[in-house]
């Protein structure tokens, strides 16, 4: 036999009720913000992949793989009206020299070319691309400069 008083929830019982649900809201809040704000928080956007027309300046292959189309790099194209523009060459990534289609291994200094690529920012270094090995080029007052102490 139970009583009115047995059913009806206690003042602490509803305070810890009341203090469950805020927890969890919290929690929930929390866990999605955090991911939301994760996911969007200083990622770089990505670059758009563009069509670029031009003469090929310089060619530098990070990577090749065992297969053909695997190379990786970047190369400086010169563009009409004098612009440069480095872009990325992901593997797999054909360019059009005349009517064929290349892949970055490929080319040469000079090629005329189409390319659907991503542009790399002005500031990425291009450290190893042909041409800037001493060995490789004639040697400016410049380089012989900055050598001494």
């Amino acid at each position: 036999m139970s009583t009115e008083r047995d059913q009806e929830p206690s003042e602490g019982g509803l305070l810890m009720r009341h203090v469950n649900a805020i927890v969890v809201v919290l929690l929930w809040t929390t866990l999605f913000g955090g991911w939301v704000a994760g996911g969007s928080a200083g990622a770089p956007q990505p670059t758009p992949v563009k069509q670029y027309t031009g003469q090929i300046k310089s060619i530098k292959i990070d990577r090749c793989g065992l297969q053909p189309g695997t190379c990786e790099g970047s190369v400086i194209l010169a563009q009409p009206g004098g612009q440069e523009v480095t872009l990325a060459i992901q593997s797999g990534t054909w360019l059009k020299r005349g009517d064929q289609l290349v892949l970055i291994d490929e080319l040469g200094i000079g090629n005329y070319v189409t390319a659907q690529a991503t542009p790399l920012p002005a500031t990425a270094l291009r450290e190893g691309t042909v041409g800037s090995n001493p060995g490789e080029r004639t040697i400016t007052l410049e380089d012989v400069t900055s050598r001494r102490l």
